[in-house]
């Protein structure tokens, strides 16, 4: 599957949850001079041969406001409570359903915000040049997002129910997945305190 042109990738931010640990809408937490929404929106950007799709879900007006000025698609999943699996399944259809003709889907969360557009280069270098179905993030203690899936895997991620996510589908194809680390990058933010921690280290 090495590729001779450029491949066309389509790019998938998720951003649909409640942040119900966090107590306030962490897609609007800053970050540095923006927002974490909106960094994840400006790495993406930079990078060429890749149309962005953004899909909110809780929060939908805030949001929106915060990034409609973007060059970027924005997505509204009205089932967004029922989990990850049904805003990664909503998204690919979406995608999908607009242009059928995308060689691969990278996928990533709006709160991992060390995980740059250098990292997210490296990862379609490794799919530009390898022949796996899935390149994925070694996070340390386990394997996933951000990854990219090839076309073969589409099927499966549009499939997607309630809480089982892209992880669920790494898993299932472990022998055929490329590995790139992001050790020590990729840290969710899923409270306060981790938010104010990460924050401290990237910006003190």
């Amino acid at each position: 599957m090495s590729f001779q042109i450029k491949p066309k990738i389509a790019h998938l931010i998720l951003a649909a949850g409640s942040s119900s640990r966090m107590g306030t809408p962490k897609q609007l937490l800053r970050w540095g001079n923006t927002t974490l929404i909106s960094h994840a929106i400006m790495q993406t950007l930079e990078i060429e041969n890749v149309s962005t799709y953004v899909v909110l879900g809780a929060n939908y007006n805030l949001v929106y406001q915060e990034i409609a000025h973007f060059q970027v698609t924005i997505l509204k999943n009205s089932n967004w409570s029922a989990g990850m699996g049904t805003t990664i399944s909503f998204g690919v259809n979406t995608i999908l359903n607009e242009d059928e003709s995308y060689d691969a889907i990278l996928i990533t969360l709006v709160d991992q915000p060390l995980l740059e557009k250098e990292y997210l280069h490296d990862l379609i270098l490794e799919f530009e040049k390898n022949n796996h179905a899935i390149i994925a993030s070694d996070l340390g203690d386990r394997i996933g997002v951000p990854a990219i899936f090839s076309g073969v895997i589409f099927n499966e991620l549009t499939n997607l129910k309630e809480d089982f996510g892209a992880r669920y589908i790494i898993k299932k194809h472990i022998d055929n997945v490329k590995k790139v680390s992001a050790i020590g990058k990729g840290n969710d933010i899923d409270t306060i305190e981790e938010y104010d921690t990460l924050f401290k280290d990237k910006f003190s």
